[in-house]
């Protein structure tokens, strides 16, 4: 096994030449049998440049010229070799550029030192590109400075351990301490140097990978876990043994992990959103979904639109029923050129109810007449408000106005859905719309399948029509929905939610990535936030709950050392917690999206336990050091595609606790007995479950109007239970409700019987009793004639 590079047999050459002639003695690489690299030198220049504070900033060549002016020719001469030890792992910087940098510093020392011919046919190829990090010089220099000055403090025998055991001398180099100026103030941006270190001296066991953030990337690498057999927590003992696996199934297929497809697994192109949405539509593509879906039902349907547009024109005998007809179907899983169910079923009822502003309407739109598109939709969706049977907002009447002018040109003008569009805006970072009115709604979408369109085209796939293109929007929402992650109507109607109040949560978790449910006892905030989060994750194993409580620390949620038994002692290990091990599955797995569920968030001490993740919650995607990490261990982040709900407690005091710095991180989403959705939850829910108890929702109320307290409220959740009967009320009030009613009413005991429940029932019934349609409950009282 090696991580030589192929090629670079030169820099190999180097590297060993000046092992033995710098770390095994104090011999120059420049001129033999001089002693530049003792400890005299390398302290002269620790204190003359490391420790001088101009070297900090500006331009560090003309900062060695200046601060070392007048000082002794070896001086120059060591920091001109410390750079050609520097420039053999810089792939950046030519041969040329190189030898004259070398020789500039040489120059100025007043000697005429000439570099050999085999040393200058060392600097390349060289091992790394360091992109960015080439403005770290100063500091790879100063590290290297560093290194040796503490290398000559060590025995000949400890230095010889550490020439023949590879990992010995990484922890040595990992240990050496920063004392200078320039580097104490800098302490990570010595990593490069000291990973280039452990490659150019013992090269067949550690890669030529210097950056911490690919090394890291190389050990996590999901298609390389098999590999990894033996657990440890060090990077480069992770590496081997991938390269050992690696090695075992290509043999001398395998140089580095810079192949081709080896570097594709562990550090994929960066693809723009247009790129990922593309790609998408291209695997829809690849199924011939464009051509099965030009034939059958779509042919058919375009042939019915154009007979009912034109009855529609002649006022022909029988034209609502050939509309009715021509009307698209409702299976959305099946068809991208359809119709919502519940627009469909009112757009019968409006043509049944109003014939004539329904044939008015749809002259409007299906004019022969040269009207622009725009004009036609504002038309119709004007007389269509005015309808009582079309129901829906300004989206809705969108997406109708939509399905009619797809009977005028569907090429051109092809069937529109406010949410399948708004998901493809998302999706591919395109501009929401700037307005919330039919016609800019639907021209924004044409713009967007416009632009898809373009877009397609520079990656060599052609879209022959703006139907095509909605065809893909279409396949790739309904990829969406299959996978659980966008469409909410199911899980709304499932809940007894507005969809809205759905799309509202998934918009602020979109923006902020976190947000909390507060709320009072029983208002389903965590059953609300685990069936979101399981939908909009598309899987279960993609959702991760916690629960704070007041013992519950840093070290359980982030990471911390936990006691092991190891050879029948207690040991310690270092442990992920829930949040680090879910950021982790986050980042390997970009394409999904990941949840996790903070149940009673305000309970725990959230400054200590979320610690310095407060600044990751603002700052996605930024490095830091944990707590228990090393400074040569990788920086931890919070990928993009983590999101936090958290639930919060509205009536437990230690919502106090809740200080600023959090608030301002998370979007507060209220769930309260006393406004909408939550307020007509229960009665919804009855409604469809169980008409004959409604009683329940206004007692409910009536508590609620007494308890005066939205904080304490008493939430539907007690009572959204099947088989609910009056036996199963009576004990979920006596064991649940009136329990948490004494904790809030403490020392208020005149009070507690306002809430009895046959108390509460019967004011619910006297309050009927006053209404005009009088009727009986189970018991004769006289009640409202709807119980509501």
């Amino acid at each position: 096994m090696s991580g030589r590079i192929a090629g670079a047999e030169k820099v190999y050459e180097a590297a060993e030449l000046w092992v033995e002639r710098a770390l095994k003695s104090d011999d120059s690489l420049f001129t033999p049998g001089k002693a530049i690299w003792s400890s005299h030198w390398l302290g002269e220049l620790h204190e003359g440049l490391l420790n001088h504070p101009d070297a900090q900033s500006g331009d560090f060549r003309h900062n060695i010229q200046q601060i070392l002016d007048g000082r002794p020719a070896e001086i120059y001469q060591l920091i001109a070799e410390v750079l050609y030890v520097h420039y053999l792992i810089v792939a950046d910087v030519s041969r040329e550029r190189k030898e004259y940098r070398i020789n500039e510093i040489l120059q100025w020392s007043g000697q005429n030192i000439e570099i050999s011919d085999d040393l200058i046919a060392c600097l390349t190829p060289s091992i790394a590109s360091l992109g960015q990090a080439k403005g770290s010089q100063r500091f790879n220099i100063g590290f290297l400075i560093e290194f040796v000055e503490q290398w000559k403090l060590k025995s000949a025998v400890e230095q010889d351990h550490m020439l023949k055991d590879p990992w010995a001398f990484k922890n040595f180099v990992m240990s050496v301490s920063l004392n200078s100026l320039l580097l104490r103030n800098n302490p990570n941006r010595t990593n490069i140097q000291r990973n280039a270190l452990l490659h150019l001296v013992h090269p067949d066991t550690f890669e030529g990978t210097v950056s911490v953030d690919y090394k890291r990337n190389i050990s996590e690498a999901v298609a390389f876990v098999q590999y990894i057999t033996e657990e440890t927590q060090d990077i480069d003992h992770k590496i081997q043994q991938i390269r050992q696996g690696i090695e075992a199934e290509k043999g001398a297929g395998f140089n580095t992990f810079y192949d081709a497809d080896i570097y594709r697994i562990w550090n994929p192109p960066v693809l723009s959103p247009w790129d990922k949405y593309i790609t998408r539509a291209q695997k829809h593509l690849d199924t011939e979904l464009l051509g099965s879906q030009k034939n059958g039902y779509k042919v058919e349907i375009l042939e019915k639109l154009e007979k009912a547009r034109e009855a529609v024109l002649k006022e022909a005998s029988g034209w609502t029923s050939v509309v009715e007809d021509g009307l698209p179907p409702t299976d959305h899983r099946r068809y991208s050129l359809r119709i919502r169910s519940q627009p469909k079923a009112d757009i019968r009822k409006w043509l049944d109810n109003s014939p004539t502003d329904a044939l008015k309407a749809l002259k409007a739109i299906w004019t022969q007449d040269n009207h622009p598109v725009s004009d036609r939709i504002a038309k119709f969706c004007n007389l269509l408000g005015e309808s009582d049977e079309i129901t829906g907002d300004k989206a809705t009447r969108a997406h109708i106005a939509s399905v009619f002018l797809a009977g005028f040109n569907v090429y051109e003008y092809p069937p529109f859905l406010y949410k399948m569009f708004r998901e493809a805006y998302r999706l591919t970072e395109y501009a929401q719309p700037e307005g919330d009115d039919e016609v800019t709604l639907y021209n924004h979408a044409l713009g967007f399948l416009d632009r898809f369109i373009d877009e397609a085209k520079e990656r060599g796939i052609e879209l022959r029509h703006r139907l095509d293109a909605q065809s893909l929007v279409w396949a790739i929402d309904t990829e969406n929905e299959e996978n659980g992650v966008d469409e909410l109507e199911t899980l709304a109607e499932e809940l007894n939610l507005p969809v809205t109040f759905f799309e509202e949560i998934q918009t602020l978790l979109n923006d902020k990535r976190q947000v909390i449910f507060q709320g009072p006892p029983g208002t389903g905030k965590t059953y609300v936030a685990q069936k979101l989060a399981e939908h909009l994750a598309g899987s279960k194993d993609r959702v991760t709950l916690v629960q704070f409580h007041p013992s519950y620390a840093y070290e359980d949620f982030v990471q911390g050392y936990r006691p092991i038994e190891k050879d029948g002692q207690v040991d310690f290990r270092l442990r992920d917690g829930p949040l680090t091990r879910i950021a982790k599955r986050a980042e390997n797995d970009r394409d999904g999206n990941y949840y996790l569920i903070i149940d009673e968030i305000n309970r725990g001490n959230l400054a200590k336990v979320f610690g310095e993740l407060y600044f990751l919650l603002e700052y996605r995607e930024e490095k830091i050091n944990l707590q228990y990490q090393g400074e040569d261990d990788p920086q931890f982040s919070l990928p993009e595609n983590l999101y936090i709900i958290g639930t919060m407690n509205t009536a437990d005091r230690s919502i106090a606790r809740v200080d600023l710095a959090l608030r301002r991180r998370f979007y507060f989403v209220e769930f309260s007995p006393e406004t909408e959705p939550i307020q007509g939850l229960l009665r919804r829910w009855l409604e469809k479950n169980k008409a004959d108890m409604e009683w329940v929702a206004d007692v409910v109320d009536q508590a609620n109007e007494k308890l005066d307290d939205w904080h304490a409220a008493i939430g539907p959740s007690y009572f959204l239970k099947h088989g609910l009967d009056g036996e199963k009320v009576e004990r979920i009030w006596k064991h649940s409700v009136f329990p948490y009613i004494q904790e809030h009413l403490f020392g208020q005991d005149d009070r507690l019987g306002e809430f009895d429940l046959d108390t509460l029932r019967a004011e619910v019934a006297r309050g009927g009793a006053d209404s005009e349609d009088g009727g009986k409950n189970d018991d004769g009282a006289e009640v409202s004639g709807d119980e509501d």
